[in-house]
């Protein structure tokens, strides 16, 4: 049976004064495509002009905006996974490498949700942003650390409506770790199905 999964991530992997404490991967799991992009094409509807041919993002939208995507998800067939890493755990010596953190990070959430789905092929649809050597680099670590047959598509935020939905979710489970509030959280949490918050689970050995 064919799935996607929707991944995005919210913080930073800098270690500077100004940097996030959290570094949060979230992904959505689906069975068809179409039900994520409903949710963001029904809200963005209902926005003023304006809005309505910008990419919608947790950052910049108003708390309605937050609640109605959040809701809409959580009304919806689909199941969260998330990880979310206080970056005190990295050792020193691994605070100039945000590649190799970020991939490690990626790939520990994912053997999480297909440990039990070798022969189903997944399409895994994250965010475009890193450069085309780190992409060829990012897509035979991930299909050597995971045992689904995955079809990797690295998509334009701007243009990827399940991109955006996960966006929120990142959002809603960072807020929640930066600041104790969980008042968008507390909308999708019923729909959480593995959680990876604790530097034991997170870099366990493979």
């Amino acid at each position: 049976m064919l799935k996607y999964i929707f991944l995005d991530e919210s913080g930073d992997l800098g270690f500077t004064p100004k940097s996030s404490k959290y570094f949060i991967v979230a992904c959505i799991c689906v069975d068809e495509e179409k039900i994520v992009n409903r949710c963001i094409k029904t809200v963005r509807k209902g926005l003023s002009k304006k809005y309505k041919k910008t990419e919608l993002k947790f950052s910049n939208s108003s708390k309605t905006t937050k609640r109605r995507v959040l809701e809409c998800i959580a009304l919806k067939n689909v199941s969260i996974s998330y990880l979310a890493l206080n970056k005190g755990w990295i050792h020193s010596h691994l605070r100039n490498k945000k590649f190799v953190i970020h991939n490690y990070m990626i790939a520990q959430l994912l053997s999480e949700l297909l440990d039990e789905a070798s022969n189903n092929k997944t399409i895994i649809v994250i965010d475009k942003f890193l450069p085309y050597k780190n992409i060829v680099d990012f897509n035979r670590y991930i299909g050597l650390k995971t045992p689904s047959v995955l079809d990797i598509r690295h998509e334009s935020s701007h243009g990827s409506n399940g991109i955006q939905a996960v966006d929120f979710i990142a959002g809603a489970i960072h807020l929640k770790y930066r600041t104790n509030d969980e008042s968008f959280y507390s909308i999708i949490s019923n729909k959480v199905n593995v959680s990876l918050d604790t530097r034991e689970n997170i870099f366990k050995k493979r």
